[in-house]
């Protein structure tokens, strides 16, 4: 009688039927298609800000070397490529910027008045830099 006993409480407990099944992988699957696209742009930003410290970097470096060394360098983008003293750095797709090429001579300033102008579509952002003639400094605008 014990063993019968078991036996039907074993039968009453059931799994998923399909409805349900169906129901809970949609609710899964809406959520993660909803954190995905979030952390895609997250992503992209991020991408785009260290690519922004990593010019900067690249700029200071680049102008302290001329200065070191006592020779000319060139700090450049062609080709979507970051150029300075044999150092080459992708641009990322998420940073438009048109070629440019600052020179600094022996004693680290620049000879040129050029804005370096990039643009962050994804957040609707464009950083210009302004670069003054003599000092080898620059004047970032965010907007």
């Amino acid at each position: 009688m014990h063993r019968t006993k078991m036996k039907r409480e074993r039968l009453q407990i059931k799994g998923f039927t399909l409805l349900e099944a169906l129901l809970v992988l949609s609710v899964t699957s809406f959520i993660l298609l909803l954190f995905s696209s979030a952390l895609t742009k997250t992503v992209h930003v991020v991408r785009s800000e260290l690519f922004v410290l990593r010019f900067e970097n690249l700029y200071k470096n680049t102008q302290a070397v001329a200065a070191l060394r006592g020779h000319s360098t060139e700090l450049s983008v062609t080709q979507g490529q970051l150029l300075a003293d044999g150092v080459a750095i992708s641009v990322p797709n998420e940073i438009l910027i048109e070629n440019f090429n600052v020179n600094f001579n022996e004693k680290g300033e620049n000879s040129s008045l050029i804005k370096i102008q990039m643009r962050i579509p994804i957040e609707n952002k464009k950083i210009t830099y302004q670069l003054q003639m003599g000092s080898g400094k620059y004047k970032k605008t965010i907007s």
